[in-house]
């Protein structure tokens, strides 16, 4: 038999061209800064289509720790920065633009991801990845950490700021970033902040386990710092709306030493 007769079942099998949806396209949102002391004013942010990571979404904890960072500039600026999770890399661009010296943007190393941060940064500032001021590395948390901590340049390999955006809903994660936290944050003087969101309202307790871990479990210094209503993100999702549209903010560090210590 002609392998090359197949009495028509190769064209039987193959897929109309609107069989499928296609995948939903990425765009550009612009986010634009409140009260930009450095920088554009408007920052453009390219975010994927769809992503099983998030990374599709910019996230109402990350602008509202953009907003915080603008009215605090001095929190980063000639200060070593690194983001953890990062999708859409918002308040990494924030702190850049405030003057940060190096930031260090991070997020699971899928090379949609971080083709997509790069391109974030290529859009707003370009200059600072051409000067390696701006650096992108794919990190799986709970590995690879002293990689990360070599880019910080610091001998210790620690960060003066880590920034932590819509993170603790991964409760099976907590332990692995925190320990990240406590490697990675400079001492005695590093600061970690914390901002989130309550997106399943029955899960709130297990989301604030990552902070009131990092105060009986690792001995950080906790406190609150932010608790404003946003609005839903997702308003067909279940819950209630007030819990689902308020991001909370937490700053975390290592305790103070006292003269008996």
């Amino acid at each position: 038999m002609d392998n090359q007769d197949d009495f028509g079942i190769s064209s039987m099998l193959e897929e109309p061209a609107d069989f499928r949806p296609p995948p939903p396209e990425g765009h550009i949102e612009i986010f634009e800064r409140k009260c930009a002391a450095a920088g554009s004013t408007s920052i453009r942010v390219s975010l994927l289509g769809s992503h099983p990571l998030w990374g599709h979404h910019l996230w109402n904890a990350a602008k509202e720790f953009a907003n915080y960072l603008d009215k605090n500039r001095e929190l980063v600026a000639n200060k070593t920065v690194l983001e953890l999770g990062a999708a859409g890399a918002l308040p990494s661009l924030v702190a850049a633009f405030n003057g940060a010296h190096r930031v260090v943007i991070t997020d699971y190393p899928d090379p949609d991801l971080m083709a997509n941060i790069r391109r974030n940064v290529e859009l707003n500032m370009p200059e600072r990845l051409a000067d390696e001021s701006v650096i992108v590395a794919g990190y799986r948390w709970g590995s690879e950490t002293e990689r990360i901590a070599a880019l910080s340049g610091s001998a210790l390999g620690t960060f003066d700021v880590l920034i932590l955006c819509d993170l603790v809903f991964n409760h099976t994660e907590h332990q692995k970033l925190l320990e990240a936290v406590h490697r990675l944050m400079s001492k005695p003087n590093g600061v970690a902040f914390v901002f989130f969101t309550h997106h399943r309202p029955w899960l709130a307790e297990k989301d604030m386990e990552f902070i009131t871990r990092a105060r009986d479990e690792m001995g950080l210094s906790v406190s609150r710092i932010a608790e404003i209503y946003t609005g839903v993100m997702f308003p067909e999702d279940p819950g209630d709306e007030q819990v689902r549209g308020t991001v909370h903010g937490f700053r975390i560090s290592h305790p103070v030493a006292t003269a008996d210590s």
